[in-house]
């Protein structure tokens, strides 16, 4: 996933290496990875790892500064291919969330206009029903939920924060075919534009919290010309592909599932010696 600015959850699997190594000594490799401003402190523990595959070249540029190699594998939601002739046109302008709360606040007041469907990236929580405590969590949660679709259903202006709650996913193969059959999308969540491209739905995309959406983008070939500014939100112009950008989708997409069979090959390598 997504390393980035010394991160505690990024700290927390790049020290993984070391500890394998000192510890159990067997192989341990790092795939799927975003790399981003972790510090030389961090950038030290990255040695230990026999392999690294991360998802853009700015991070494999990121990490030649510390003289760590890397090879660049698009994500792993790359790895199926969607079958682009279950497309269905419709009218509707998809809107996702955003890592940032302020940000999917303006996303979600603007998906609340006719022509637009939200669709945030957000799975389920998962309640693990083996104590008193858990038990009355999750009753607590659907109280709420209960509670919350009742005053939204009449009417109440929610905050995003509030209704978030009714648009969990649970069934990723259902999200993938309402984003296939948009118009178009304006997206904020890096999975989610993985969906877009796999299923050639024309987008423009806010930029996260690290560099993972421009620096995929780049690796396409399409640039930052699909890049928005939070500003640009409410004067956005639509645009379908032009030929040359479905023709770079279409390699990314198709060579995406052999370079990461690719990269699992160079994985069993290693327990071959």
């Amino acid at each position: 996933g997504t390393l980035h600015h010394a991160h505690p959850r990024a700290k927390e699997l790049i020290t993984i290496g070391k500890y394998i190594k000192e510890n159990i000594n067997i192989p341990v490799v790092l795939i799927n990875a975003t790399y981003q401003a972790n510090g030389d402190d961090l950038a030290e523990y990255m040695k230990y790892f026999d392999l690294v595959f991360v998802r853009e070249t700015l991070s494999k540029t990121e990490l030649e500064k510390y003289d760590i190699k890397s090879i660049v594998v698009p994500d792993m939601t790359f790895y199926s291919r969607f079958d682009l002739s279950q497309k269905n046109s419709s009218t509707y302008i998809g809107v996702t969330d955003s890592v940032y709360i302020e940000l999917s606040q303006t996303l979600y007041t603007l998906s609340l206009e006719e022509k637009y469907k939200y669709l945030p990236a957000l799975t389920n929580p998962k309640f693990k029903i083996d104590s008193v405590r858990n038990f009355l969590r999750l009753m607590k949660f659907n109280l709420f939920k209960s509670m919350k679709f009742i005053l939204f259903k009449f009417g109440f202006s929610l905050s995003h924060q509030a209704i978030r709650m009714f648009y969990y996913i649970n069934d990723y193969k259902n999200y993938i075919q309402k984003i296939a059959n948009l118009n178009f999308l304006i997206v904020g969540r890096y999975h989610s534009l993985c969906f877009a491209l796999k299923t050639l739905t024309p987008f423009v995309a806010l930029k996260s919290n690290s560099h993972k959406i421009e620096g995929m983008l780049e690796d396409i070939g399409m640039g930052q010309n699909r890049i928005i500014e939070e500003n640009d939100i409410v004067k956005i112009k639509m645009k379908s592909f032009s030929d040359s950008e479905q023709t770079k989708i279409l390699d990314y997409i198709n060579t995406a599932p052999i370079k990461i069979e690719n990269m699992f090959k160079e994985i069993k390598k290693l327990l071959e010696k």
